[in-house]
């Protein structure tokens, strides 16, 4: 007789699939924080950045758009957001704006220029942070956006939010590869 094997009953693939599940959660529970301490100035392109860095684009993109559905239900829901035609085109360029930064940490790929693994998160970091402010940048030629809003010192502040948030984001990671709950390798995310 021959036993066919399927890789949903396989152990190491429905172990593999937990970790895959609970670092995607993880991630998600973590963003929707950040929604509730910086409301607009949610740290995407931080979130984008360690998701590039630690996931597939599937999962990283599920993230992503975990993260911005989160952002908008609590701005909406919890911290009363206006409910107006301009503050929901602001939210889905801030979506889109999310998934360019994504786009952009995943395009850097895993090493850039054989920077190793440090470096190469710095370089993704900075590709994401200029994408999600280029999209927004663009955003407020067409939608109505304070002056003020890509000032310089705004955007020191946005950088260092993202900053932080990104070294938070990597010490949970390193924590969740610790516990053998996820892992900070990029080895297996090219796809």
């Amino acid at each position: 007789m021959v036993h066919i094997s399927s890789p949903r009953l396989d152990p190491g693939f429905l172990a593999d699939t937990a970790r895959r599940g609970f670092w995607i959660v993880l991630l998600a529970v973590a963003s929707a924080g950040f929604s509730l301490v910086f409301a607009c100035a949610t740290p995407f392109a931080a979130v984008a950045t360690i998701a590039a860095r630690t996931m597939t684009r599937r999962d990283a993109g599920l993230v992503v758009l975990a993260t911005w559905l989160a952002n908008q239900a609590i701005g909406y829901g919890l911290l009363d957001y206006p409910r107006t035609a301009d503050s929901v085109a602001w939210g889905g360029a801030i979506g889109i704006a999310a998934l360019a930064a994504l786009a952009a940490a995943k395009a850097v790929g895993r090493e850039p220029l054989g920077t190793g693994p440090v470096f190469g998160t710095a370089i993704a970091f900075a590709a994401a942070f200029a994408a999600y402010q280029l999209v927004l940048l663009a955003a407020a030629l067409v939608l109505p956006a304070s002056a003020s809003a890509f000032a310089p010192s705004v955007l020191l502040d946005v950088l260092m939010v993202n900053a932080l948030a990104l070294l938070g984001l990597l010490g949970l990671a390193a924590l969740a590869a610790a516990a053998g709950l996820g892992r900070l390798s990029t080895a297996r995310t090219a796809t």
